[in-house]
Parts: structure tokens; sequence; C-alpha cells
């Protein structure tokens, strides 16, 4: 940590941050880069810390020298990175150990962070994603706290002044390339002071210079020619695209209005050099598109005929393309720049990103879109959701492009052959929802990212939801959230790029806890029937006991089971282990169109006779069958098998299938 004329009282409270530490083992590693202060010099010369390693300098070399005479004096495995007017949490380094210990092949930890203004008030916490890399290009978000091992960071030969003010950016985008592993801690440990001087007030203007200048020496770096763009709210690096490919819009429709005015109006409103227009309709509108003197020649039709299934209609469309590009457009969004498709598929140059999608807007300029967030209420959610779209909350992320989870297919583009590789939509499981998100999934399990990009807008101009809790909204039944949790529970379970955390600070569609533990599965169609154990009180241990011998034996005998609890039970490692899917959600047994919603989809619901009221009553008014269980000191075996009995015949499992 370098030092020049740092007022007293901020040092005395950094080093007394650091002393406080409750992990022992550590090092303060501090150069005063020549102070002449008098008190300043008074102070450091007046510590008597034992594990303080200290050099003065006669002059000061500037930040990234001076920062790299302090490693030279580190000889710890792991060097953390400390601002001389900053603050630590108490338990900071001891997270961190603690960490390390548990990774061991990872080469960099960040935390999350605060602000602590003048009166020493504590605001704006920043949650922070786990490893992001396209967050990374728009901003310096792993910044405060951020560990390093030492080793790494000798390699690449410590901070380079050329890039002063902006040495830690710098510095991490050359660590993260070379990273075995990035790992997040999500606990805020770090305190970045606010006074007129610190880069937390604006007070470094000139740092962004440096901070344009090392993105885009990254850039060459990795091969991924760019133009960097400074905007007000973020970095850009807009990758340069020496051909631009061919592409191809699949637009599914059954609305001639709409057909017709796509026909019409999207051809004009792009500025693209290739580009053809694929609708995916019926006959009598594909012969009324076709009678229309107007059309543009980009435009073709294709008919389909069969049953409804927007899916099947998607992958039809992108069959019958002839582009390198496949854009998929629902036929209510309207752009809002002519350069809109050369934007939406520019991040696809780079062979790591699978599937781009933009920033939708309602026709109020609210925030549709800017992004998916899984491990909520109804399992996917958008971030952001019904914000100015030009909202700047949590550190600009809405016009931050930036990886996500998955997209809307409201508007999404895709490399040709990654859809292909992908398998296209599933249209047999997922023929309306969530297709999309399935879409996104096996991208990710390919290895490629997701990104949002805030560089596109379009309006949507289809119906605003109802986000908020307080307007229940009855949804016909529908498999599709079973089948995705089936198949993908471990997505839906953690969103890296959208964490609990952040979750639980920023996501207000449906506030409140909720956890959900699950797994993906190669193999969902192993499961023919789906069951819910519901159990509004966990913490009876004969309850839960039983609870999980039936999701066992449910699951070793084809029929899915979800475990619904109000609350945190003590056998919840059990079930995990099990691999037995859990939400934890007290509004589920609170709210009764909540209840309704999930689980009238299933087959079969399970409850302990005296307990989950509310669930057993709208399994009824939905036709679900029941079976209830009494609550017992202990349930023998003769007791377990009458009771899987009666699931066999309530989900019509056919009595040849196996029982425990």
């Amino acid at each position: 940590m370098p030092v020049h004329d740092t007022p007293v009282g901020f040092l005395e409270e950094m080093f007394a941050s650091v002393r406080q530490q409750t992990y022992p083992h550590w090092e303060l590693c501090l150069v005063d880069a020549g102070s002449t202060r008098a008190e300043t010099i008074k102070a450091l010369q007046g510590w008597t810390e034992p594990r303080l390693r200290f050099e003065r300098l006669e002059r000061n070399l500037g930040i990234s020298e001076n920062t790299n005479r302090a490693l030279a004096l580190a000889t710890g495995d792991f060097i953390a990175l400390l601002d001389h007017d900053d603050l630590l949490a108490p338990s900071a380094l001891y997270e961190f150990a603690r960490e390390i210990e548990r990774f061991p092949t990872a080469d960099i930890f960040y935390s999350d962070e605060d602000r602590i203004d003048p009166g020493g008030r504590r605001h704006s916490p920043f949650f922070k994603p786990e490893w992001s890399p396209e967050l990374l290009y728009s901003c310096m978000y792993i910044g405060h706290l951020t560990a390093y091992r030492r080793t790494l960071i000798e390699s690449l030969g410590g901070f380079r002044k050329e890039f002063d003010l902006s040495q830690d950016y710098d510095l991490a985008l050359r660590a993260t390339e070379r990273a075995r592993e990035i790992r997040h801690l999500p606990r805020v440990l770090y305190h970045w002071r606010e006074h007129p001087g610190s880069g937390s007030a604006g007070g470094k203007p000139e740092a962004r210079k440096t901070n344009l200048a090392a993105l885009d020496d990254a850039m060459r770096r990795r091969s991924l020619p760019a133009e960097v763009i400074e905007y007000s709210t973020a970095n850009r690096a807009r990758l340069t695209v020496s051909r631009w490919p061919k592409v191809s819009i699949v637009i599914p429709t059954d609305s001639l209005e709409r057909a017709v005015d796509v026909a019409g109006r999207l051809p004009r409103m792009s500025s693209y050099p290739d580009f053809e227009i694929i609708i995916v309709t019926n006959s009598r509108i594909g012969n009324a598109l076709a009678r229309n003197p107007d059309r543009s020649p980009s435009v073709r039709v294709i008919r389909y005929d069969k049953p409804f299934n927007f899916s099947d209609k998607c992958n039809v469309g992108a069959a019958a393309a002839t582009g390198e590009r496949i854009l998929f457009l629902n036929d209510d969004i309207e752009p809002q720049q002519r350069d809109w498709i050369e934007n939406l598929i520019e991040p696809i140059e780079n062979a790591d990103v699978g599937v781009v999608a933009p920033k939708l807007l309602y026709p109020s300029g609210t925030i549709q879109h800017a992004g998916l967030v899984t491990g909520v209420r109804g399992l996917v959610g958008t971030a952001f959701h019904q914000l100015p779209g030009e909202s700047t909350t949590h550190v600009n992320f809405v016009q931050s492009m930036r990886d996500v989870s998955a997209v809307s297919g409201a508007c999404l583009a895709m490399r040709r052959d990654d859809f292909v590789r992908a398998g296209g939509f599933d249209a047999e499981h997922l023929p309306i929802l969530h297709s999309d998100v399935d879409l996104c999934f096996k991208a990710r399990d390919a290895g490629m990212r997701c990104v949002y990009t805030p560089f596109v807008v379009m309006t949507h101009r289809g119906h605003a939801s109802l986000g908020a809790i307080g307007e229940p909204l009855t949804l016909p039944k529908d498999k599709s959230d079973l089948y995705l949790l089936k198949r993908w529970g471990g997505y839906l379970a953690h969103d890296p790029y959208f964490p609990e955390n952040m979750s639980d600070w920023l996501y207000t569609d449906s506030p409140g806890p909720i956890r959900i533990s699950g797994r993906n599965c190669s193999d969902p169609g192993r499961w023919t029937r789906d069951v819910l154990l519901a159990s509004s009180n966990p913490g009876d241990d004969r309850v839960a006991r039983v609870l999980l011998r039936l999701a066992v034996w449910c699951s070793e005998n084809g029929i899915f089971p979800l475990v619904a609890m109000a609350k945190e039970g003590p056998l919840r490692a059990k079930w995990e282990k099990a691999g037995v899917p859990i939400l934890i959600d007290p509004l589920f047994f609170e709210k009764d169109y909540l209840c309704r919603n999930f689980l009238r989809n299933f087959d079969c619901l399970i409850a302990e006779t005296h307990d989950a009221e509310l669930t057993v009553r709208v399994a009824r008014e939905e036709n679900v069958p029941v079976v209830c269980f009494p609550r017992e000191p202990e349930m023998d075996d003769r007791q377990f098998g009458a009771l899987t009995a009666q699931i066999m015949a309530a989900t019509q499992v056919p009595v040849t299938m196996s029982r425990q």
C-alpha cells in the first residue's frame, strides 16, 4: 500500500481496521512515497506493529511504482489490495483465508463492498455477481476487496506505470486472463471512504483516460479488435467486424395485422447491409402477405399450419434461414435505432459469447428486459423490471453490457451453427413458455456465455407484466416450470450473475425470502409423474424424515419430487445430498395465488394430515390428488408401503414399478 501525505485521521482508522482483523496471519506492506506532511511522517514512524513492513521513499514514484515497491516487501501467499484511506470489515481477512482453503486452485478472490460517508455512516452496498468477463469490460467491478496469488502478480510484472490511476483495472484485466479460477465472496468486507479526493466521490476524473487505455490494451492482447468507447455510465469495447455476415431474422406470428406491419416496417428500420426476414405463419396470413405488392424482397414467408407451438415455429424458421447469424424477434417489437442489427450481433464476434439480447422497454419507457434472473419466485424473473430505461441504479448495471444467466427470446441473437448444435428450441417439452431460458442454459452448458447489451434499445408493445406481489394473476396449467426444474435445477437454483444477496436487495417483482436448490439432469424423461411434498413446519423431525424417505422413494420410482417448505428444516442437507430439489418459500403457504399457480401443475400433493392447510385446500380445488399421512412417532415399513401405494394410485403409476 502506498501512502503520500494522507491525513493522519484516515491513516489511523485504516491501520486500526487492519489491526482489528480476527485473522492473525497478515502483514501490512506500506510504502511512504515521499510524504511532506510532518504529522503524516510522525504517525508512520510511530507505528510499532511487528506485522508492519515499511519503506520510506525519498520521492513519489507514481502510484504504480510506489505499489510495486510495497509488493516487493510482501512474503504472503496472497496479496490483498487496500487503499490507504479505506476500511476493512473485522472479519475480512478471515473470510478470505477460509475461502482460499476451500478453493486451493483459485488465484483471484474478490468481495462485495459499500461506502462510508464523512460522518462514518455506511451506505450504497455494491453486491456483485460472480466472475463476469463482460462486466469487467464495462467497469472495474471486482474492485474492493481483491486478493491475488502473489506468484501470479509477480509473473505479470506487477503494476504498469503507463496506466497510473487505473493500474488496478489494468492488473485485473491481465490477471483474469491467466487465473485458473476466480472466486467471489458474497459479503461486504470493504468500506470505501467518500471524501473530495477519493475516486468514490469522483475525485479523479483523469483516471478515465488510463481506464479506457487499459481496456484497449486488453482487447488487443486477447486478439479481439475493438473500438473502445467512453460512455458516461460505462466502458464499451465494441468489437470490430471485418465482414458483416448475413443475418436471418425469424419472426413467428399469428396476426395478419402485425405480419403486414413487420413486413413493411422492419426492412426500412435497419442500416444493415445483408439480412433476410423470415415470417413463420399460417397459410391464410402467408397468402395475404404474398399478394401484398409492397412487400420487400428481403421478406420470406414460411407457412406453418400445425397447432400453435412457438418453439417449433422458431425452429422451422431457423431451418429455412440462409444467414450465418440468426435473430429471433417477436412480431410486436420495434427498434429504436437503425444500426440495431449491427450492435446486436457484434458481441458474438467473441467466440465465448453464445447468446445476446438487448434492452427491451415497455411503451412507457420502463424496463421489460435487462437480462433474466433465476432463483426467484416463478423460477425465472426480470432484472430491474419496470425501472426507468435510463436507470443508473446499482453502479449502472442497466447501462452496462454484462453476463446474465439467461435472456428473453422476444429478441435474441445467436450464431447459426451454435443454435443447431444446441438443438434449437425445445418444441416437445417447452412449446410456449421457457424455451428461451432452456436455449440459454444449453448454450451455457456448452461453455458459452449469455450477454445483455444496453446498446440496443427496442420497444416491446406486449402487455405489461403484473409484477407486484399484491396483484394476483391466475395462470393456466402448464408443465413447463416443472420440466425446466427437472432439466436445469442447478441453473435455476443459483444465478451466478444475480446471486442471493443481489436478488434480496434488488429484485422487486416478488420480494421476500425465497431459496431453491436443485441439480441439472441430462435425462429428465426418467420421471413420468410430478409430486409436491409440502411442509409448512419442517422443524418437526418426524414429518421431515417421512418426507425425505418419500421423496427418495418417488425419485427412484419414476416420480419427480419437489419439497416445498416454509422455512429451513433440520434435514435440508440430507435432502440436497439425496438430490431432492427444494423450494423454501413462506409465501407459498400464505398466498393463495402463488400456491395455486405452482401446485396446479403437479400430479399429486403429499402432506402431513395437520400441516399445509392452504396447499391441501388449493390442491383439491384444482383437482390435484392429495395423499396425507399422520404425524406419528415412527412410520414402520407396512405403513410406508401403504402410503406409497396411495401415491402410485393417485399418480396412476404402473403397478409394475419397483417398490422400496
